[in-house]
């Protein structure tokens, strides 16, 4: 992500930035061809793949590496209890208009924080939700570069390619329902040691409830691997079945 106050210095460094991606794939598709690669597009593919899964890698041991110092630490939600700041229409007439269109209600629940001091229980328990995160954003990489590499090194439907796919799904699963849920509460418990209770009479205090909400995504995407899982081991099987018979 590029961001800045001046657009044109934005866009200049955002050209940057695909100029490089487009050089760096351009290496890989001659690489490919210097080594006469039976699918220059799928090789290509599976080197970018494996380039995702190390810069997720690395993210993870940095985050892991931040967690044993006492550096500040970034929560980007920290639920807050804030009252919008003016008085809105609909709370001084109990009514909304019938013109217009206006701000009938508004409340700040969330913001973006940097804590300093954090115990090390609270540390431990947001580097957890955040590691585990990152590391869901890899496995769509790890199964493109996994799936890429069997097609060019031989048979695409491999029962070895069957339990790299079931391992994934599992994954996905349980990293991507934790993750959120370790972050989520550690971001509360955060705001509740940094913020006062939550109706006394200050203008931000600690969020007025303890929500957990497990995302749904990683049940969908677990079973779409698991189902992924299945079909690659009954080709596996057919493809057997094909090579006795010939």
């Amino acid at each position: 992500m590029v961001s800045g106050t001046d657009l044109p210095t934005v866009l200049l460094w955002g050209g940057v930035g695909l100029a490089v991606i487009a050089a760096i794939v351009a290496l890989m598709v001659w690489d490919a061809r210097r080594r006469k690669s039976p699918s220059v597009l799928l090789d290509v593919i599976a080197a970018m793949a494996r380039v995702w899964v190390a810069i997720v890698l690395l993210g993870a041991g940095l985050l892991i590496i931040r967690g044993f110092t006492t550096a500040p630490y970034d929560i980007a939600a920290m639920p807050i209890s804030q009252a919008w700041p003016t008085s809105l229409p609909c709370q001084t007439s109990g009514e909304a208009s019938v013109g217009a269109a206006e701000l009938c209600h508004a409340a700040t629940d969330s913001a973006r924080a940097t804590i300093t001091g954090l115990s090390g229980g609270l540390r431990t328990l947001l580097v957890a939700g955040d590691v585990l995160s990152l590391l869901v954003a890899g496995v769509p990489g790890f199964v493109i570069a996994v799936l890429s590499q069997r097609a060019i090194a031989g048979p695409a439907f491999a029962t070895r390619t069957s339990r790299w796919l079931l391992g994934s799904a599992i994954v996905v699963l349980i990293a991507g329902t934790l993750g959120p849920l370790l972050t989520d509460i550690g971001a509360a418990l955060v705001a509740q040691e940094v913020l006062p209770a939550a109706g006394t009479d200050t203008a931000v205090t600690a969020g007025r409830t303890f929500a957990i909400a497990p995302p749904l995504w990683p049940l969908g995407v677990g079973l779409g691997l698991a189902a992924l899982s299945v079909i690659f081991r009954q080709g596996a099987r057919l493809q057997r079945e094909t090579e006795g018979l010939v």
